[in-house]
């Protein structure tokens, strides 16, 4: 039997909509770390899961990026550690596969491209956040950073950085958590990857990929440049060979 535990505060829904919309009938509170025994699990749309709980306890929705446990391995352990070149956690390995499912990074050139960027922006599994201490950010209108400490709070954090208020913001309204704008150390232990692929989702980069793109054209899109191209066409051609 397959077992589901809620990573952060969140709901098992009678409708597969956001919550917000949702009746007080129509939903069951779950506090973070409660698991349930999951006899089978379909995914539906909009990063949504449809669950039959064990022991005839009922049929829910559920939105996957709130659980582990519960998304499709699209990348397994070995692979990732093959393309990272480093080991990576059980926690994080969730996430990447929840970011897999929920951004639809699920056929091989899209994740060939995806993994060998994130590969190389994170320099294979090293840097969760930003090295540099953020101030250089502070007050950063063009970020959102309006208030005292905005800067450092909200530095890049995630494989591909996620950075400023406003993105901050933006990414805690599209997964439905309220903790994101604690900041880039909550962004980088809990949604290294997921951060991630709100960023490739909103660059429209799986239209990209299935459009046969070369590394180079993926590359200008997330670095503004080809910064490091040669180190991610190496990330590349590891990918290749394992998906």
């Amino acid at each position: 039997m397959q077992t589901i535990t809620a990573k952060i505060a969140t709901k098992l829904k009678r409708r597969p909509i956001d919550s917000s919309q949702l009746q007080p009938n129509e939903f069951i509170s779950v506090p973070v770390g409660k698991s349930y025994g999951v006899d089978k699990i379909s995914p539906i749309e909009n990063g949504h899961y449809k669950v039959t709980l064990a022991a005839n306890s009922g049929t829910f929705f559920v939105f996957g990026g709130h659980w582990d446990g519960i998304a499709t391995q699209l990348i397994s352990k070995k692979q990732a550690e093959i393309i990272f070149g480093n080991p990576i956690y059980d926690n994080e390995l969730n996430d990447l596969n929840a970011c897999l499912n929920r951004y639809q990074i699920n056929t091989a050139l899209r994740m060939r491209h995806f993994m060998s960027q994130i590969a190389h922006e994170s320099g294979g599994l090293r840097w969760m956040k930003e090295l540099a201490d953020g101030w250089d950010y502070e007050w950063r209108s063009d970020l959102g950073n309006n208030r005292p400490g905005d800067g450092p709070r909200y530095k890049g954090a995630g494989v591909i950085q996620l950075t400023g208020r406003a993105n901050y913001q933006a990414f805690s309204k599209a997964i439905g958590d309220p903790r994101v704008m604690e900041g880039c150390d909550y962004v980088g232990s809990t949604y290294p990857f997921t951060s991630a692929g709100f960023f490739w989702s909103r660059n429209r980069l799986n239209d990209l990929c299935d459009s046969s793109a070369s590394v180079e054209q993926i590359t200008r899109v997330i670095n503004g440049g080809v910064n490091g191209l040669d180190d991610r066409i190496h990330y590349y051609n590891l990918a290749c060979k394992v998906i």
